[in-house]
């Protein structure tokens, strides 16, 4: 009898826990994946964010052969597919048992149910795994056994289960099992129709880049996370998010190391204590996902804000998309997004912000945009903050707490380093006019090919605060 590893969203050998268990059984393993392109496309990834998913799988194939474990590639564009194409690989390998991942949102879900179901008809085992959080979202529950809306409740239970979730988690890796049969590399060196790759920064693939990155960042920069990370020109932050959106690295292997590296050196943890929180809004974010499913249907998670009357403005729409808003620090993020397929966490909210409040347009236009670019697109990730900043979501910013972009820029990028990176046409300003150009002497300003503010902040502060007043004062509407 044989093993099969069904890889997804765990892209790795080290704490990989459907592989420990498979390696455990003393049985043949084997490991497959499959490119569901034309599903992921569905879901509003884009080039960038299935390209990197790609050199992902090449990376973890390479780690495979090292360790004598088959590989297995399918193309099955959409999930539908999937589970026929695990029953009949297992059942030419004489696999008794089926080892993945669990993810969260609804159609993952319907996929994994109809696979167990068909595996089950033809007496196959399958066991499902929670290896893309660090606790799973079926056990932090409230004491009336409900799930949790609020995070801070949520991570004091969240912080509880740690010590067991933990207690096995480390760099655990299986040993090389024998084969005489020398394994190929089957990953393409192209996925046809997503060539174009947008990222200019280089991003760590597979899990020793990871590894690496993570030993980086705990070492050198994490005792100053706190500080640093709202900061867009400073490499504050880990950059583990990509890995993370693949699995290239475990989550549980970082909070372990954050925890460890506190032990050693207690003066580190107002930076790493931190850092853990952030992995804590990702589980976060993942059980809303999987206990609200209606917020994968593009639904707000609260039903009041369902009739927020949201600008048609395609106008405004693109010029957000393509940082000419007229607020530079907004602009600066959009077009970093464009150009490196990557955004920092602050101006993440800052820019979601700016659409939904300021130019009241729908946040699902923004989700979308944001989908399509980010190499680090995570649904539940990517639908919880924007939700959050529309004031739509679970612990969503009240509505009318609104960053003003100005200030925002002024707060967190104060000389204007990062403005000047990438709207090169404001860079010869001086700091206190690179946030507001329109502050300079009218004839200095018509030397300056850049936009106009496209609204005034005041006016479209007041104007989203009016159309939430108006609406959650209505009953919601039912569907």
């Amino acid at each position: 009898m044989a093993q099969l590893v069904w890889y997804r969203n765990n892209l790795r050998t080290v704490d990989c826990e459907p592989l420990n268990a498979a390696c455990a059984s003393g049985e043949q393993v084997h490991a497959c994946f499959l490119f569901s392109t034309t599903q992921w496309q569905n879901h509003g990834w884009g080039p960038n964010r299935i390209e990197y998913t790609r050199k992902s799988v090449a990376a973890l194939e390479k780690k495979l052969q090292a360790l004598n474990i088959p590989f297995h590639i399918f193309f099955t564009p959409t999930f539908d597919k999937a589970p026929g194409v695990i029953r009949v690989l297992a059942q030419e390998l004489g696999c008794s048992t089926v080892h993945w991942s669990r993810e969260y949102e609804v159609n993952e879900l319907r996929r994994d149910l109809e696979t167990k179901e068909i595996l089950d008809k033809y007496g196959i085992t399958s066991i499902e795994y929670d290896d893309d959080v660090v606790v799973p979202p079926d056990v932090v529950f409230t004491k009336s056994n409900d799930p949790f809306k609020v995070f801070t409740p949520y991570k004091k239970r969240w912080l509880e289960q740690l010590d067991r979730r933990l207690a096995e988690t480390g760099r655990i890796q299986p040993t090389n099992q024998e084969s005489d049969a020398k394994t190929e590399l089957h990953v393409p060196d192209v996925l046809t129709g997503y060539e174009e790759f947008a990222p200019q920064d280089p991003w760590a693939v597979g899990e020793d880049q990871a590894l690496t990155q993570l030993d980086t960042f705990i070492t050198e920069r994490g005792s100053a996370y706190k500080d640093n990370r709202d900061i867009p020109s400073v490499d504050g932050t880990s950059s583990l998010s990509p890995c993370l959106a693949v699995g290239a690295i475990s989550p549980r292997t970082c909070v372990l190391a954050a925890r460890n590296a506190i032990k050693a050196n207690p003066k580190a943890a107002i930076g790493l204590d931190t850092w853990i929180s952030e992995l804590a809004w990702r589980d976060f974010y993942k059980s809303i996902a999987f206990h609200f499913e209606h917020i994968c249907r593009g639904q707000p998670f609260k039903p009041e804000t369902k009739s927020i009357p949201w600008r048609d403005d395609d106008e405004a729409f693109q010029a957000w998309c393509t940082g000419q808003t007229g607020y530079p620090i907004v602009d600066a993020a959009m077009r970093a997004l464009v150009a490196t397929g990557w955004m920092h966490n602050r101006l993440r909210m800052v820019t979601a912000q700016f659409l939904t409040k300021h130019l009241l347009i729908d946040w699902r236009r923004g989700e979308e945009f944001f989908a399509h670019h980010l190499i680090d697109i995570d649904f539940a990730s990517n639908n919880g903050g924007w939700q959050w900043s529309a004031s739509t979501g679970t612990d969503a910013a009240p509505y009318f707490r609104i960053f003003n972009p100005t200030t925002q820029g002024r707060r967190f990028d104060p000389e204007g380093v990062y403005i000047r990176r990438f709207v090169p046409e404001l860079a010869s300003l001086d700091a206190k006019h690179i946030h507001e150009p329109d502050t300079l002497p009218p004839l200095e300003r018509t030397q300056i090919d850049y936009p106009e503010p496209i609204v005034e902040q005041s006016y479209g502060r007041n104007r989203a605060i009016t159309a939430f007043v108006n609406t959650i004062k209505q009953p919601a509407e039912t569907s």
